[in-house]
């Protein structure tokens, strides 16, 4: 720093060895009470008098040069985005630093900063003390001499807790202060400290947190930036409350201390955190949501500092086609700012490579990553998991299952779970299969699969497959009610541990990371798990490719190769997905208001479900991003054989297919080869179902009477006014009498007024 001047500087003499000799000692007493009676007092006071001979001089250590930036490139080379340190840093003279700012840092992080020659004798006394009695380290003592010391002279060696790293810390905090001012070195602080989102410096910090210049910052705002110096984790972006706490532990600080008045301290503590981005952090940038989740896995492994400042070369799996692709499939179906919002993530299924990922409308508006971080209701997405867990038991998707009305199952410890099927959709049949279920998404059918298999199961194979969000084993996560969401990343990871043939690939975005010294940090190497039998995982494939072919997800079709998926929506198309795949890509996409859920009901005149607008986007983004993948079927799995439940049919001796009334005693299991199995189901007796009573032109207690004499304990009773029955008297039922109805079916009856 140009303008700083330097004092005539004097070798330490044999007082300040004498004072370095004591506090060493004092140190030494403090690790000793720390650690316990294990032989090391001796070690320590051997070693004080031999580091006092040596103490080290500041000519000996060169400033820690500007952060260098670290680099994210795509896979195929192309240069993507940075994280700089030196450019998200402008210096600033200390007369133009806030007086308010200044002495909040002084409240906070060193009270006796001008009292003191680089380090606190008082501090180390009191912390001494406290860590004494505590038997813990739980307080420091470091001023703010040897925070600069520790971040410019001794980077690599700021996150070691020794001895010896604070005795050097001492030492050198006290010949700086020999040099610079005290006024020179506060500046020389505020200009280098980090205060996150990758501001190193109060100006940045400003910039970043306020957009404004530090000279206008106010009281409010100079105590939250003074309560960062501690953790960027007390960043209003990643914890307001936080932020707050922190904040106001400055404001008393400051109170205590006479910098502030009294009205000035109880004006400004109640009011809340105003934060706003500026400008240049919201322009326009390539894969923004992709970036970032790169940057935040990278923090979670190398910290906030090495990643800004380490000049990491990052190599990640990032299609830049693709993504291109996927943001002009989401814009061209949902154009308009007022539209709800859509999230895509593309993986290469072989290897879980994320090619392309979207997280949101605009990361300058909102920096929540909807593809990762939101957890919403997946709908009839998780049927799939359902039909997965059934056939693994053995279940064939040939056994059948009513698909009309409304059903009610009584729920342990829970209120009874009532199922209807999307908009309320009948069928002229009372018998469907497990197949054509799925290829509908009939949620009546699944649900009463989902309560023959158990939740339990379910569940387990989910997660197996790549859902990372705990299920509770509810039976209504079989439909896709779950108690936490699940983000559009996992599902997509456990889709394509289907179109992987049960092989599971954890979602990759970081392949290999170089250091500014060429040392490699980091270089993926896959590891892949069989999950699900590969034939079952084929099972599967087939079944979702009717889907697409010809039931919920046709929108979606391609039409130049074979692809399989899966729509789901939740109720009041809150959510709204579709998940499908080719041999070499899926791609998940998920629509809804990212604020909160919202229905969505017609958007550009189209009613909102899984295969509307979602399939749509899948569909446009797939037809760009496979022209240069090559055409291919999906394979037969050469161990073809399939465990299926059966039973044999006493008049022929024949294997059939367990009808949902089959005793259990009844079933066994056996193998086939796939396309050999029986897919007839054994006839369901005529006395299984009972007849529903007729219950219409009756006083309602007598109605009710019969309905619960039959075995049908749900009943829903409706005013409806009709002139030609008494008052209290039933005028119709659904369903109609005469006709096989199961006892779980919710039986409506209207009653006049």
């Amino acid at each position: 720093m140009s303008r700083l001047r330097k004092k005539h500087y004097k070798k330490q003499g044999r007082l300040f060895k004498v004072i370095i000799g004591i506090i060493t000692i004092l140190l030494a007493i403090n690790l000793f009470f720390v650690v316990g009676f294990s032989g090391l007092t001796m070690f320590i006071f051997q070693a004080v008098g031999q580091f006092v001979d040596d103490l080290p001089q500041i000519e000996d250590f060169t400033p820690t040069e500007s952060a260098l930036t670290s680099r994210i490139y795509a896979a195929d080379g192309t240069l993507i985005a940075t994280f700089h340190g030196e450019q998200n840093r402008e210096l600033v003279a200390l007369e133009q630093i806030p007086r308010n700012l200044i002495n909040a840092v002084l409240a906070i992080e060193d009270e006796r900063y001008y009292q003191h020659q680089g380090f606190d004798l008082e501090g180390i006394m009191r912390s001494l003390i406290i860590n004494i009695v505590s038997g813990d380290v739980e307080q420091g003592a470091t001023t703010i001499t040897q925070g600069y010391i520790k971040n410019v002279y001794m980077p690599e060696e700021k996150y070691d807790i020794t001895y010896e790293r604070k005795i050097k810390e001492v030492v050198l905090s006290y010949q700086l202060e020999q040099i610079y001012t005290k006024d020179e070195i506060l500046e020389m602080y505020l200009n280098t400290v980090y205060l996150g989102e990758g501001a190193y410096g109060v100006q940045a910090a400003a910039r970043i947190y306020f957009n404004k210049d530090i000279e206008y910052l106010n009281l409010s705002e100079c105590a939250m930036i003074a309560g960062m110096l501690q953790t960027y984790l007390h960043s209003p972006y990643i914890d307001e409350n936080a932020a707050m706490e922190r904040r106001n532990l400055v404001l008393t600080n400051m109170f205590r201390l006479g910098y502030i008045e009294q009205d000035e301290y109880e004006d400004v503590i109640r009011l809340p955190i105003i934060t706003q981005r500026p400008r240049e952090e919201t322009e326009k940038g390539f894969a923004l949501y992709f970036v970032e989740h790169v940057k935040q896995e990278l923090i979670a492994k190398y910290g906030v500092e090495r990643v800004f400042e380490g000049g990491f070369e990052i190599y990640t799996t990032l299609d830049p086609k693709m993504q291109i692709y996927a943001e002009n499939a989401i814009q061209e179906i949902l154009p308009h700012p007022e539209d709800p919002s859509a999230a895509l993530v593309a993986i290469d299924p072989k290897n879980g490579y994320i090619k392309a990922m979207v997280g949101g409308k605009d990361f300058g508006d909102m920096k929540f990553n909807l593809a990762t971080q939101a957890k919403r209701q997946p709908g009839s997405t998780f049927k799939i998991f359902a039909l997965l867990a059934a056939m693994e038991q053995g279940v064939s998707p040939y056994m059948t299952f009513n698909p009309n009305g409304t059903v009610m199952f009584d729920i342990f410890g829970s209120e009874p779970w009532e199922v209807g099927n999307y908009n309320n959709a009948s069928y002229e049949v009372n018998e469907l299969p497990i197949l054509e279920a799925t290829v509908k998404s009939i949620n009546v059918v699944y649900s009463q699969l989902i309560m023959k298999i158990g939740a339990y199961g379910i569940a387990g194979i989910a997660m197996d497959m790549g859902i990372e969000t705990m299920l509770n084993p509810y039976p209504a996560i079989g439909l896709g009610g779950l108690t936490i969401g699940v983000s559009a990343l996992e599902v997509g990871a456990a889709f394509s541990t289907i179109a992987n043939y049960g092989v599971k690939n954890e979602p990759i975005a970081i392949l290999k990371v170089i250091d500014k010294d060429g040392l490699v940090m980091e270089e993926h190497e896959q590891n892949s798990a069989q999950v699900l039998s590969a034939i079952n995982a084929f099972r599967a494939i087939e079944i979702m490719e009717q889907a697409m072919l010809r039931g919920t997800g046709t929108n979606a079709r391609l039409d130049d190769r074979p692809c399989a998926g899966k729509t789901g929506t939740t109720q009041e198309a809150e959510n709204a997905w579709f998940t499908g795949f080719t041999t070499n890509l899926l791609a998940c996409v998920w629509m809804g208001y990212p604020e909160t859920n919202i229905k969505m009901g017609y958007v550009h005149d189209i009613r909102v479900a899984g295969g509307s607008h979602p399939a749509r986007i899948w569909n446009l983004f797939m037809k760009e991003a496979t022209k240069e993948l090559p055409i291919e079927n999906f394979i037969r799995p050469l161990d073809d054989m399939i465990n299926l439940q059966v039973v044999q049919n006493p008049e022929t001796g024949k294997y059939m297919i367990p009808n949902r009334f089959t005793p259990q005693e009844q079933i066994m299991i056996k193998q086939f080869r796939y396309g050999t199995e029986p897919v007839v189901q054994m006839p369901i007796p005529e006395d299984a179902i009972p007849l529903m009573p007729m219950v219409s032109l009756m006083p309602i207690n007598e109605a009710n009477h019969i309905l619960i004499e039959a075995g049908y304990n749900n009943i829903l009773y409706k005013n409806e006014s009709y002139a030609e029955v008494p008052s209290g008297h039933t005028h119709r039922q659904d369903p109609m009498w005469g006709q096989p109805v199961e006892l779980i079916r919710k039986i409506t009856i209207w009653v006049n007024p």
